[in-house]
């Protein structure tokens, strides 16, 4: 596909979700039907970031032809709100899951539970917004478009997936693999999220101007 290194360390950033992590972790080690409410999270999540993702990439389209190459309001804007976000979750801690207490009695409680941690997902929304300039600055249109739309879905959607493909796919392992992801979560992953999207915010800043 063209320009996919330009994209990619935006589509993987989209997958940089601390608390999306941690709250499927959180939702799996729950003693009643984990795979179910999962799976309905992850339906919940994924519907939502499918929904923002079309109407980010498909609005950034309908900016004049030629698009502009450079962008640069738009990188700067999104550079700086990342180096922001960046310090904030270093600030904040590790994250720690979004639990819902009595309200996980309803299974329909994790369709709202996707939604709302997805559409609060500030650093992945910055990442797909970011893919979608890029795309509109090599003119990619029709089914590499497609192609790349659904890529960052499920880019997008990975905090979800991984846990449970882990769960599904390890066996007897799963559990202990879990584990340590949360124990690693629990103590790292502010330090780790801040320095990618740190790293990301200064190239965002710069790109235009190279």
């Amino acid at each position: 596909m063209p320009d996919l290194a330009k994209v990619l360390p935006y589509i993987l950033g989209a997958a940089i979700s601390p608390l999306l992590l941690v709250t499927t972790i959180y939702i799996l080690a729950l003693p009643k039907d984990p795979i179910k409410k999962s799976l309905i999270y992850l339906l919940g999540g994924t519907s939502t970031i499918a929904i923002l993702t079309f109407f980010i990439f498909y609005t950034t389209s309908i900016n004049p032809n030629p698009a502009p190459n450079k962008d640069l309001a738009p990188h700067l804007i999104i550079g700086v709100l990342l180096l922001f976000l960046a310090y904030g979750i270093y600030a904040k801690g590790p994250a720690k899951a979004k639990k819902q207490g009595s309200a996980s009695k309803n299974y329909w409680s994790y369709l709202g539970l996707g939604f709302l941690l997805m559409v609060t997902n500030f650093t992945t929304l910055a990442m797909i917004f970011e893919v979608a300039l890029e795309l509109r600055a090599g003119h990619i249109l029709g089914t590499d478009k497609a192609i790349y739309f659904a890529i960052t879905i499920i880019s997008s959607v990975a905090p979800i997936l991984l846990p449970l493909l882990i769960l599904l796919l390890a066996g007897k392992y799963s559990r202990k693999i879990l584990i340590v992801l949360s124990d690693f979560m629990s103590k790292y992953s502010n330090i780790v999220t801040a320095i990618f999207f740190a790293i990301l915010g200064v190239f965002s800043i710069i790109k235009p101007f190279v």
